[in-house]
């Protein structure tokens, strides 16, 4: 048995990510009980999965000076004997979990965690770059396991795609905050529509920068993007476009990435850790174009680049076979079936 921890109540990578272990846990017969708020965004899903357990409760009991009275109270200690692993998807429950198991690994949704990783037994991490940075610190060379994410494969997509008009349809998604982005996207957009290249670009997410997002259109008088706000058809929206763009200015892994790499598109992405993992190394083989972090300049040029349709072909193709080779589900389930095993 597996127990998963999270506070987070809201749609997006941690989400995604329980999603993404149920299943691979599923696949290995291997129960997974999750510890979440009762009002998180992602309850219905899991509990769509065979293997899950859903242990739910409000945001206040949830609370980390409440956790420890939580455990003994509520019998979750007896659980925990029980237990193979505990994920934890926040790290500051970490140190207030310490003392029950042995086997705690920290999945990492973040870049920023040095303080916080002498209470892990294990940190997984979704790529290498993230694993070179954390090797620096000699108390966690040997707790780093990397584990990147799964993608269900199986899944029969069919694309929408509209090729009447010369208008390129680009799409950007994630939560509206500082560290993805958004702001070089509109401004990439502000070039391109002074220079009157055709683009409809279309941002879906929610966030603090909404409004900022929509006032910084209004103020430049732009035409060729929009904020959409959260969509829960995504993956529609991924079919029915010729371009996926990420400008983000630090991205641990980017499941967003690869969930539209599984639709096909080809991906304009800046050179995060995540961007440079999952598109793939060998630039013969990438699913999409890198380009430099907080640079409209640059996003302008790689956008304008895929107005040709045999290199946007070529990526699309790369893209979801970079996805099913190296990132499915089978594969996180085989490696997460390898730690289960060695800890046994």
């Amino acid at each position: 048995m597996i127990v998963s921890i999270s506070l987070d109540n809201k749609k997006g990578g941690i989400a995604n990510s329980l999603i993404s272990y149920s299943k691979a846990l599923e696949m290995i017969h291997e129960e997974h009980w999750i510890i979440l708020p009762s009002d998180a965004s992602v309850i219905q899903e899991l509990s769509k999965i065979s293997n899950v357990k859903i242990c739910s409760m409000s945001k206040n009991k949830l609370r980390l000076h409440s956790y420890t009275r939580f455990f003994f109270h509520q019998g979750l200690k007896k659980i925990f004997e029980k237990t193979k692993w505990i994920f934890v998807h926040n790290s500051k429950l970490l140190k207030f979990l310490k003392g029950y198991h042995n086997k705690i690994g920290l999945i990492n949704h973040s870049g920023k965690l040095r303080n916080m990783l002498h209470n892990a037994c294990n940190i997984f991490i979704t790529n290498q770059g993230m694993k070179r940075f954390l090797t620096r610190y000699p108390e966690n060379r040997s707790k780093n396991v990397v584990i990147p994410h799964g993608f269900d494969t199986s899944l029969e997509l069919v694309d929408s795609r509209i090729s009447q008009d010369n208008v390129l349809r680009i799409i950007s998604a994630g939560r509206f905050v500082e560290k993805k982005g958004f702001t070089d996207l509109i401004e990439a957009a502000a070039i391109l529509e002074y220079e009157k290249f055709p683009v409809q670009i279309k941002l879906f997410g929610s966030g603090a920068l909404e409004k900022t997002l929509t006032n910084r259109i209004r103020t430049l008088g732009l035409t060729n993007i929009e904020v959409m706000g959260w969509t829960s058809s995504l993956t529609q929206e991924f079919l029915a476009a010729d371009i996926f763009c990420i400008p983000s200015h630090e991205e641990p892994f980017g499941l967003i990435i690869g969930e539209a790499m599984l639709s096909g598109l080809p991906v304009v992405s800046t050179k995060t850790d995540g961007g440079l993992e999952i598109l793939g190394s060998n630039p013969e083989n990438r699913g999409g174009l890198l380009v430099n972090i907080n640079d409209p300049a640059e996003i302008k040029n790689a956008l304008i680049s895929l107005q040709n349709k045999e290199l946007r072909t070529k990526l699309s193709n790369n893209a979801k076979e970079n996805i099913r080779t190296n990132f499915s589900l089978e594969k996180l389930s085989t490696n997460l079936r390898s730690l289960i095993d060695d800890a046994a």
